[in-house]
């Protein structure tokens, strides 16, 4: 009978080990990869703030987006006019804010707090009515071929009637004249620029988030099956305080060694696991700009995953090897008396 028990309690031992260091990195995985927090780091030596200008344009020229009562000098910009004008309205750290304002949006959305993933165009509609308003008009001008001597006549005209400019680059001596209408007409542009743009929202049926959040359930409960069976090899096998040290000891020292060697040697296999979700199931949950830094992402879960777990790792080995070893010093106290 002693043998059977001892035998289902090995078994259990091993459904322990097996068990308890996938829960380990599930369980570390739902905390610390759907935090904004994890990511700020990695972005800002990926450079992902100094980008978002590259986000704003390609929204300014979405269908969504009606420019049309934006001024003239405003109207029909590329790409590359609209990334320039942003930059020149954004200093970095108002970049940086923003950055974070989208991270917050895209793991509040994730966390089914919100329907949607937002970036927030307040600072730059703030800056649009200052003088840096007015310098970013002025870059645009000079990306335009000069004024002819027509063009200046007309543009003197439009100045004296109130009317709009002309979309040319203006002679420095009409500086003084054309910043006030300039400022003018930013103050008129702000009404036209939305207070946000929506990168991303959640979809009217069939909203992949509820699978998203299901299988985070599963992960923050992942720790009961290996408790479980710790549990269930405690009844079969321990009988008393040398047992309950040994029976324990063992597999807490094996989990916590694997674990703290998965964290250590785990890196490339984790690393192409995370990328490979990113791009293959992601697309559903994160907005494009976010998508585009799918290593950088992977390599953040990665650093937030793994340093914990070797730590961790190491703790639960450090306390099964204390219990092993306890286990053995009262087997050998008990022979020598």
């Amino acid at each position: 009978m002693d043998s059977l028990k001892k035998f289902i309690g090995i078994i259990f031992a091993i459904l322990f080990v097996s068990t308890a260091v996938p829960a380990l990195i599930f369980f570390n995985f739902d905390r610390r990869a759907f935090t904004a927090e994890t990511y700020q780091k990695a972005f800002a030596n990926a450079d992902f703030y100094n980008k978002l200008p590259v986000a704003m344009a390609e929204a300014m020229l979405s269908a969504s987006t009606d420019t049309s009562q934006l001024p003239v000098v405003m109207r029909g910009m590329s790409q590359q006019a609209w990334e320039a004008f942003f930059r020149t309205m954004l200093p970095p750290e108002t970049l940086k804010v923003l950055g974070d304002d989208v991270l917050n949006s895209t793991f509040a959305y994730l966390n089914l707090q919100t329907d949607s993933v937002q970036l927030s165009l307040i600072p730059l509609k703030a800056s649009m009515v200052g003088e840096a308003g007015v310098q970013a008009v002025y870059k645009l001008l000079d990306t335009q071929p000069d004024c002819t001597f027509e063009q200046i006549a007309q543009m003197t005209f439009n100045l004296l009637t109130n009317s709009e400019m002309q979309f040319c680059k203006p002679p420095a001596e009409l500086a003084s004249m054309l910043s006030p209408v300039i400022q003018g007409q930013m103050q008129v542009a702000t009404l036209v620029v939305p207070d946000q743009i929506i990168l991303l929202s959640a979809p009217l049926e069939n909203d992949p988030r509820v699978k998203l959040q299901t299988a985070r359930m599963v992960m923050r409960l992942s720790p009961i099956f290996p408790l479980g069976f710790l549990l269930l090899m405690t009844i079969f096998t321990v009988n008393s305080l040398k047992s309950w040290l040994s029976w324990w000891g063992v597999p807490l020292s094996i989990t916590g060694v694997l674990a703290s060697l998965m964290s250590l040697g785990g890196a490339p296999i984790f690393g192409a696991i995370f990328q490979r979700i990113l791009v293959n199931k992601m697309p559903a949950f994160l907005p494009a700009i976010l998508l585009s830094y799918a290593s950088d992402l992977a390599s953040a879960m990665l650093r937030a995953l793994l340093a914990p777990i070797l730590w961790q790792g190491l703790l639960i080995a450090l306390i099964g090897l204390g219990m092993a070893a306890g286990g053995y010093f009262i087997k050998g106290k008990l022979a020598a008396a």
